[in-house]
């Protein structure tokens, strides 16, 4: 796991924490449901906010971070970022799966196209033989 943070003071004398962190991650498979390693990596460009109010006054190209009195939570803050960053559904590239179950069926019919029934037959007795 590696973790890069600057913060700072931008001429809007904002304060921001910019960054990235990344490492890998264990999770499941959800094609196969074994361990997979998982590679994540978060950027972010956060500005420090007070309050929702002062966060909704934020620069656009600034997430906001509400932080509640003077202290902020490092761990918890890059930890949400890497959440942020995980895929929906992890699974392996090259994940061999079992498509089929029980035991397998192989076709020994030997009926040829021209010795099918029509399906529509039923309708031509009931409209009274004709079929048009």
């Amino acid at each position: 796991m590696w973790i890069d943070l600057q913060f700072d003071r931008d001429e809007l004398k904002i304060r921001t924490v910019q960054g990235s962190a990344g490492g890998k991650l264990a999770m499941t498979c959800q094609r196969c449901l074994e361990p997979v390693e998982i590679d994540v990596e978060a950027k972010f460009n956060l500005a420090i906010a007070p309050t929702e109010e002062h966060a909704k006054n934020l620069p656009k190209y600034y997430d906001p971070l509400i932080v509640e009195g003077d202290e902020l939570e490092l761990l918890t803050m890059v930890e949400e970022e890497l959440i942020l960053t995980l895929p929906i559904v992890p699974y392996h590239d090259d994940c061999s799966i079992q498509t089929s179950f029980g035991e397998e069926v192989t076709d020994t019919s030997t009926d040829t196209d021209s010795d099918k029934t029509n399906p529509f037959s039923v309708l031509a007795t009931l409209k009274g033989g004709k079929l048009d």
